[in-house]
């Protein structure tokens, strides 16, 4: 049988979406799947995924401010879909499925395929996301298949775009647990090592808000960690009042584990909060956080390409979304075996089951999300159970190869059906 030939057509884009997609080139079959990358320039790096792709085409979505920009970028994506001979166009995300949609129909290829990675804008919109949300509603009504990366996603886009039950199907992200713990391990470090030996390998590089920080006392703090792209729907200006409020309740001794020294205006155990991740909202944030009071306890580190070492260094991980599909870094922390506190937003519910698996609280919340954090450092044997108990799960529903084998199937079921329509 000759190789399906398969489009992955993805915008400008970070986090999960992005790592979704580098776990498909990984991932899908070889011998079975060629794979056509289309996205923008610089989004991959083509040295990395040359031996797992068949080629690779750099262009966006367009500037949906400029017609003339997106009528360019649709009539190249059209001359791809009919260069390579595309069998599957595979869409991720709204934009990317309204134009490979037009693109797929244009180009007499009707096997398309979406998967939705996030909640779409439905509150307090502008009109442009209100047409967005409109075309992508009368778009994906063309697709053979639509892909929800959790059921809470599932239902609401179904409710949303009055999409079929039959037409739409959650297949859940999945992480190369393998991967992630060989990475981690890469940066382990020895607790009995000098913290100046831990700390410039850890967080050399950092956007520091004050330089005054005492590394020397870094190993008897408390690291908490917030993997997040700085934008609003990631809720870090929730996690940085949490943290305020927290810092407050340490000072006060609220912390069990504190030891108070013969000067009890010193705790020795002190939050560390550490932001991974970048965006628009960052200055924002760093002011927000000199406001609080509390820039001598927080590290804005920007893009971090040592992700896993900074989970694994970490005491707890949270997540303060307002909006999420899935949630991927709460199932890289889990894979480490670190206690997460996470909003109840999306399909957080599906990874983390409340007081078995973390901590669910819920989202715009800033004292509910740091009584939960505080819970852990007072409760840290129940915090090691927890992220025991979720390792497990995301060992039996969230691993990559689960999700890989699931897009394979879907893929050559809908290759083969079409196949068979075909020869009638």
């Amino acid at each position: 049988m000759d190789r399906i030939k398969i489009l992955e057509f993805i915008r400008d884009a970070e986090g999960g979406m992005k790592k979704h997609v580098e776990s498909i080139l990984s991932g899908l079959d070889k011998d079975m799947f060629d794979i056509i990358l289309v996205c923008p320039e610089g989004q991959y790096d083509r040295n990395s995924v040359k031996n797992k792709i068949k080629n690779l085409y750099e262009i966006g979505v367009g500037d949906r401010r400029n017609p003339w920009s997106m009528l360019k970028s649709l009539l190249n994506l059209i001359q791809i879909i009919k260069k390579e001979k595309v069998d599957i166009i595979h869409c991720h995300g709204i934009a990317c499925c309204i134009m490979g949609t037009v693109a797929g129909i244009l180009s007499g290829k009707r096997l398309i395929v979406t998967t939705i990675h996030n909640f779409p804008a439905v509150k307090e919109t502008g009109i442009k996301q209100r047409l967005s949300n409109f075309l992508a509603g009368f778009c994906i009504k063309f697709n053979r298949q639509v892909i929800a990366v959790s059921s809470s996603l599932k239902d609401h886009v179904s409710k949303l775009w009055g999409i079929s039950e039959g037409n739409i199907r959650v297949i859940y992200n999945g992480i190369d647990i393998k991967k992630i713990r060989n990475s981690a391990n890469k940066g382990a470090y020895n607790s009995n090592e000098s913290p100046d030996l831990i700390m410039p390998g850890l967080l050399s590089g950092m956007d520091k808000i004050d330089d005054t920080n005492n590394r020397s006392c870094i190993h008897k703090q408390i690291i908490i960690l917030n993997i997040a792209r700085l934008i609003a729907s990631k809720g870090v200006d929730v996690f940085l009042k949490a943290a305020a409020v927290l810092t407050e309740k340490v000072a006060c001794k609220e912390v069990s584990r504190v030891e108070i020294p013969q000067n009890p205006s010193q705790p020795v155990i002190q939050p560390l909060f550490l932001i991974a991740g970048d965006g628009p909202k960052k200055a924002m944030l760093k002011k927000m956080a000199r406001q609080l009071g509390i820039e001598k306890n927080v590290e804005f580190l920007g893009f971090r390409n040592d992700i896993y070492e900074l989970i694994d260094c970490s005491d707890i991980v949270v997540l303060s979304s307002r909006s999420e599909g899935l949630g991927i870094s709460i199932l890289e922390a889990l894979a480490l075996e670190k206690p997460v506190v996470a909003t109840n937003v999306g399909g957080i519910s599906e990874i983390v089951d409340h007081r078995k698996t973390g901590l669910l609280v819920p989202s715009d919340d800033p004292e509910a999300l740091a009584e939960a954090m505080l819970y852990f450092i007072n409760n840290p044997q129940e915090a090691k159970v927890m992220a025991e108990k979720g390792c497990r799960m995301v060992f039996e529903k969230f691993t990559i190869e689960t999700m890989i084998d699931n897009l394979q199937e879907l893929f050559l079921n809908l290759h083969r059906n079409t196949f068979i329509k075909t020869a009638r």
